[in-house]
């Protein structure tokens, strides 16, 4: 009797190793896959992945460098999980000015480069209200992006848009935990299935329009 107790836990044992391998395995093929559709919308020129195993690719969308990288945060206390989308383009002017809008700020967003600027910059009217605008030494000429900012920030999903010297990045709330499990179970599953592309790009669109505003002009995105 104790030879086959002991024979039916090993049994168990190694079963409910292989259940999660095959869990494990499935789950890194899933976040792995989340910008797959991308080639849809843009050449995929690199691929990479963090140690969750979330993919970050770069590539051309419609003649422009781009990047785009996810991001899970769970860092704050009591609430819902959520994945960023970050999506990074080089500006066309490189006349300098930086500036940082993030909206809803929390300590825990630490993507922000804000926290480790000095300047305060004044919002435009019709911006967006109980957000955070800094600048590391002057903005770039607000009156030139505005209509932008109010595009953008029209979606409340919207979290922070960065413009530097070199690049601009917005930052997107792309995919939420699921609230029953995190609730119930403080297990964080978010939609695994690849994220839309026509949504990446519609979002890349709205950037683009933003970085050649900043050039001083718009190029119509069929060039």
């Amino acid at each position: 009797m104790p030879e086959l107790v002991v024979s039916l836990a090993i049994f168990f044992s190694v079963v409910l190793w292989w259940l999660y391998k095959k869990h494990d395995n499935q789950v890194s093929q899933s976040r792995a896959a989340l910008l797959s559709d991308c080639n849809k919308v843009m050449t995929i020129n690199e691929t990479h992945y963090d140690r969750a195993g979330y993919a970050a690719i770069k590539g051309d969308f419609s003649g422009s460098s781009i990047s785009l990288r996810l991001e899970v945060d769970n860092l704050t206390a009591r609430k819902i999980p959520v994945m960023w989308l970050h999506i990074a383009m080089p500006r066309e002017d490189k006349h300098g000015g930086s500036l940082d809008i993030l909206v809803r700020p929390q300590i825990n967003d630490v993507y922000s480069p804000s926290w480790n600027w000095n300047e305060t910059v004044t919002p435009l009217s019709g911006w967006p209200h109980h957000a955070r605008y800094m600048s590391n030494g002057a903005p770039p000429e607000l009156s030139k992006i505005d209509a932008d900012v109010r595009t953008l920030f029209a979606d409340e999903r919207t979290k922070e848009l960065v413009v530097t010297p070199e690049t601009v990045r917005l930052t997107y709330l792309i995919r939420q935990a699921d609230r029953g499990h995190y609730l119930l179970l403080r297990s964080i599953e978010f939609d695994q299935s690849p994220i839309d592309s026509d949504e990446i790009a519609a979002l890349t669109h709205q950037l683009r329009h933003l970085v050649s505003s900043l050039a001083g002009g718009y190029q119509n995105e069929s060039a």
